[in-house]
């Protein structure tokens, strides 16, 4: 029986589901409970409770191709609550409260976006109080099993102490495919299950879920999608399992969208696709600092209902996508410069007309990491090289600063933006015309950011992007 199972007349059978996540949680226990079990831990008590907070205040000014720019202030808390028994169990239940304010009928850019996601109307003020996490995990020292809703950042489970490794694996590998969207204030969430295996320097991470609303929906946040499904296996041999300073993985990544057509912009019938990537990191001392190096690709295929002289077919679906990136870090010199310059390729459609779709799909990720901060494009018919800098004047103070150059894959293929499914209206990425072009246009990011303490850091950014060719 197949994951993306469907009866005769097209609709989504529930009751496959439901055996098929049963039998992937009774198949996560079985591998928990042979990999040794929970064991108990060696503290004197065996209750533990863990209050969590966090919170953001974040002023925005966006002049983005519109009649009128805009600025609104937006902030987004959390409150969560975990408990412990033994270190074998843990339950842990977060809330969310989102507010933004200074909307306008004149939005642009991202409050654009933010105030067209709304029920019952809008005024200058959106807001809203969500629950973004309830799981259960069990947990052994080599396995980790968790059900509930959750966040799932695809890349980021296997990890290591140093500073540049942290940064490579959070900020340059993780949530290419699937992520939360961590930056906006909406986010959005997994329903689901997931497991973390480890065995001789191997990590496997495999996980089932449903995302829910979310990311630029902030009354409408957090709502279950349940004709949306994602689900994964990676493969992980830690750095020194296989080569030495360097991390190898694999991993396919399965996607299904089965909502109905006529209720959502953007989709014209059932996509589901498979991808199948490898991906190779390492960093090198090296006698003046260190070297790094990514390398990333993916090659996809399934089936993609698209639009085609009017009318709707369902096309074979094969694309691929590569990245590679080299940088090296001076830690010899003041402000240990980190320079860094890389390629971000993903496959366009030369004929959007004939019976195959050639362009990448993003899939669900958090594309605010990688293709320029001013969040104008997604990994789909798009090639991306950049130039970054990081500078540390103090241990409190960073400085990044990025250039950009885009171009489309495909000049006869469209300009592709968004990240994913987040709300019961949109397909999640949106499409407009090339003009016939390739050349799309330059952006300069820069952040600078303090940290104060452990608990508190400042951050402001800015960004400038050309208007785009016509």
């Amino acid at each position: 029986m197949s994951f993306w199972s469907r009866d005769i007349n097209g609709k989504s059978t529930s009751r496959a589901r439901a055996k098929i996540r049963n039998c992937g949680l009774l198949a996560l226990v079985v591998a928990w409970l042979a990999t040794g079990g929970a064991q108990a831990a060696e503290a004197p008590e065996d209750h533990a409770f863990d209050v969590r907070f966090n919170t953001h205040l974040r002023y925005e000014f966006w002049d983005a191709r519109a009649p009128e720019s805009e600025d609104f202030v937006a902030s987004r808390s959390r409150l969560g609550l975990k408990y412990d028994w033994r270190n074998a169990f843990s339950l842990f239940g977060e809330a969310q409260f989102a507010l933004l304010t200074g909307l306008t009928d004149n939005a642009s850019g991202a409050a654009a976006v933010y105030r067209a996601d709304t029920e019952g109307g809008m005024d200058d003020t959106n807001s809203a109080l969500k629950f973004t996490q309830l799981w259960l995990d069990a947990q052994s020292e080599t396995a980790k099993l968790r059900i509930g809703r959750q966040i799932i950042s695809m890349g980021t489970l296997t990890t290591y102490p140093e500073a540049d490794w942290t940064y490579l694996k959070k900020a340059r590998l993780s949530q290419r495919l699937v992520g939360p969207v961590g930056w906006t204030h909406g986010m959005r969430s997994y329903d689901g299950v997931s497991g973390l295996f480890k065995l001789a320097g191997t990590d496997l991470h495999v996980f089932a879920a449903q995302p829910t609303t979310g990311v630029f929906a902030i009354r409408t946040a957090y709502e279950q999608q349940k004709d949306v499904l994602v689900g994964a296996a990676d493969l992980t041999a830690g750095r020194g399992t296989a080569m030495e300073n360097t991390e190898m993985k694999a991993f396919i990544l399965g996607y299904s969208d089965t909502r109905e057509p006529a209720d959502i912009a953007g989709l014209s019938g059932d996509i589901r696709i498979y991808t199948l990537g490898g991906v190779l990191l390492g960093v090198y001392p090296m006698q003046s600092g260190y070297l790094d190096a990514l390398l990333w690709g993916a090659y996809q295929v399934g089936t993609y209902n698209d639009t085609i002289e009017g009318g709707i077919h369902e096309l074979d679906h094969n694309a691929w996508a590569l990245i590679g990136e080299i940088g090296y870090q001076f830690t010899s010199l003041p402000m240990a410069p980190w320079l860094r310059t890389g390629v971000n390729a993903a496959s366009g459609d030369d004929d959007r007309n004939d019976d195959t779709h050639h362009t990448f799909f993003n899939v669900l990720p958090t594309n605010h990491l990688y293709y320029g901060y001013a969040d104008q494009l997604a990994f789909q018919n798009l090639v991306n090289w950049f130039v970054q800098l990081k500078i540390k004047p103090t241990a409190e103070l960073a400085v990044e600063a990025f250039l950009h150059r885009f171009w489309l894959a495909n000049a006869n293929d469209s300009r592709y933006f968004g990240t994913g499914a987040f709300n019961r209206k949109v397909l999640g990425f949106g499409r407009s015309a090339s003009h016939g072009s390739r050349d799309v246009g330059t952006e300069v990011d820069v952040v600078v950011s303090y940290r104060i303490g452990n608990q508190w850091s400042l951050a402001t950014s800015g960004r400038w992007q050309p208007a785009t060719p016509t």
